[in-house]
């Protein structure tokens, strides 16, 4: 983002709540120096703009709300209006007409009879918590042709997959509860997955509003996953194309599919949008089953980019960074227009008793 901003030139500072003086109402901030190529560290007065890259613990909420109502009273913008949880999401897509045919059967786990449900439906389902990122509480459930189930899930601590088999279906509840201990998760029905060498593969796509306010597709990456992996996190990732010429696609369908890969897109954009406001970006994970049709996976308003680095390289990644400051820079420019606007209304009102109106 520093390198990004030397072409945007904005005053930009990164700082996490723990330098943020409520009382004082001053930020201590880590900036880069593009002189001496060093960073450095300054005090900065509240920010007109923030751009969220996370969220913040237990013992630093109370602080954290106390510092968003100042900064809403100052009127800062916020580049991402919220988070984007897996179930608040889904539940919302759900009553989208246009947006029902990419969507997979999910419901809210109440009690051990919704997993019996799907499993029955389904001979593959994953769990997924009502929120987090990085395919972090996400439990692969099959039922095998013995009728045994067997559970996998991607231990991020240790960086090893855990595979547990069952005999019947009633023994996977201690471990689901153990999993997830009380916290809310969903069961979704598996997606056909397309296979690439047979390793399952999906799909990021990382989109940002550019120096004019419009959506902008910055690439869509295939993330191939692991050799036996229920998820595709920490997985090699290549271009689109590069997956359509593995699987032997023909140009013209090749056409037809990016361009209702594109559509699905914006669409998902701006649908997100009307629920819960403007975003500078959002990434989209999706997936494309044997048949090429698509699938929506979740959204994420936090992305960190690593699967278009890893496809694209660091230009295409320098591109999506000036996309999100081009865009900050010019919500600026229209607050400053429309405060400006409304100081010349009030001056003219002042001076002549006139109400003008633009």
């Amino acid at each position: 983002m520093a390198e990004a901003n030397a072409d945007v030139n904005l005053n930009m500072f990164f700082f996490t709540i723990a330098n943020v003086d409520t009382q004082k109402k001053v930020v201590t901030g880590g900036y880069f120096d593009c002189i001496n190529k060093v960073w450095k560290t300054d005090s900065f007065p509240y920010p007109d703009i923030i751009y969220r890259r996370g969220g913040v613990g237990k013992r630093d909420r109370k602080k954290y709300r106390t510092f968003i109502g100042q900064c809403n009273k100052k009127q800062t913008l916020f580049l991402n209006p919220t988070s984007l949880g897996n179930w608040d999401i889904y539940n919302y897509f759900s009553t989208v007409n246009p947006l029902k045919e990419y969507l997979l059967q999910t419901i809210l786990y109440e009690n051990r009879d919704d997993l019996f449900y799907m499993m029955k439906k389904h001979q593959i389902v994953y769990l997924k918590g009502v929120t987090g990122r990085k395919g972090q509480n996400v439990v692969r459930v099959e039922r095998l042709p013995n009728n045994q189930y067997q559970c996998r899930y991607y231990d991020h601590t240790n960086r090893k997959i855990h595979s547990t088999r069952y005999k019947k279906m009633k023994e996977i509840i201690p471990f689901i509860e153990k999993f997830y201990k009380r916290k809310k998760f969903m069961i979704q029905e598996a997606i056909d997955l397309i296979e690439v060498n047979g390793r399952r593969v999906d799909l990021r796509a990382e989109l940002q509003r550019n120096k004019i306010g419009e959506i902008e597709i910055s690439g869509v990456s295939v993330r191939m996953s692991k050799k036996n992996s229920p998820i595709t996190i920490h997985a090699d990732a290549f271009p689109l194309d590069k997956l359509f010429e593995m699987k032997n696609v023909s140009s013209e369908h090749k056409l037809i599919i990016k361009q209702q890969i594109d559509n699905f897109l914006y669409m998902i954009y701006k649908e997100t949008e009307v629920k819960y406001g403007k975003f500078v970006e959002i990434g989209i994970d999706f997936a494309l089953t044997k048949d090429f049709q698509i699938r929506f996976i979740e959204c994420n308003s936090q992305s960190a980019k690593v699967s278009l680095l890893k496809a694209f390289g660091i230009k295409r990644l320098n591109k999506a960074m000036s996309n999100i400051l081009f865009y900050a820079k010019y919500l600026l420019g229209e607050k400053k227009a429309k405060e400006s606007l409304e100081a010349f209304t009030k001056s003219s009102k002042d001076d002549d008793g006139l109400n003008i109106q633009y």
